[in-house]
């Protein structure tokens, strides 16, 4: 939906509305903004002081999805698909609560595990039948070590053992290992545990 420019005119005929008026018109705008209502509950109803167990349950809901999943594993492609679905719950989480420790902790968890669950049978597949999944690890893996240097350097430590889990479950599969090297992903700082 394309944002709308308002008017010096209408601003100030908004300005003029009883303070009943403004607070209908605000009520529907905001029940058609779902991420804006959630950063109102954040804020408002939470306080800002839930970031921490919000970013503890969509963990939770991201490894239980994972596990579950594992009785209706297809193919790389539909597994793709999935991750893609809980990448959008992370971004949600961040838009909500500007939680960017919870950005880099719950994408290592959800790369993480679901190289645990399937990295197996995603080395069976032949590499074409792999490549999209395989660029998507990799594309996410680089980002994470882009998010990582954002961060205080003392939240870095709480990593180590993340980045180095995902250098070595890249470095298992050699398909997502060549697809890796062909974006320059360096696996070596991540299987250092360490940006220095």
């Amino acid at each position: 939906m394309a944002r709308v420019k308002l008017t010096d005119d209408l601003k100030k005929a908004i300005s003029g509305l009883s303070h009943k008026e403004k607070d209908k018109l605000l009520f529907r705008l905001i029940a058609k903004e779902p991420i804006l209502a959630e950063q109102l509950i954040f804020k408002l109803l939470e306080d800002g002081t839930s970031a921490e167990d919000r970013r503890t349950d969509v963990g939770r809901e991201i490894e239980q999805f994972l596990i579950d999943y594992q009785k209706y594993y297809y193919s790389p492609g539909y597994l793709l698909l999935e991750l893609r679905t809980l990448s959008a719950k992370i971004t949600q989480h961040v838009k909500t609560t500007k939680d960017k420790y919870g950005e880099v902790f719950l994408n290592f968890l959800m790369l993480n595990k679901a190289l645990e669950l399937f990295g197996e049978k995603i080395g069976k597949v032949r590499p074409h039948r792999s490549r999209t999944l395989n660029s998507y690890v990799v594309n996410r893996a680089i980002k994470l070590i882009g998010l990582l240097k954002k961060i205080h350097e003392d939240y870095r430590l709480d990593f180590s053992d993340s980045m180095i889990a995902l250098g070595e479950n890249i470095q298992k599969l050699d398909a997502m290992k060549r697809v890796a090297d062909d974006f320059e992903l360096d696996l070596e700082l991540l299987l250092n545990g360490s940006l220095d």
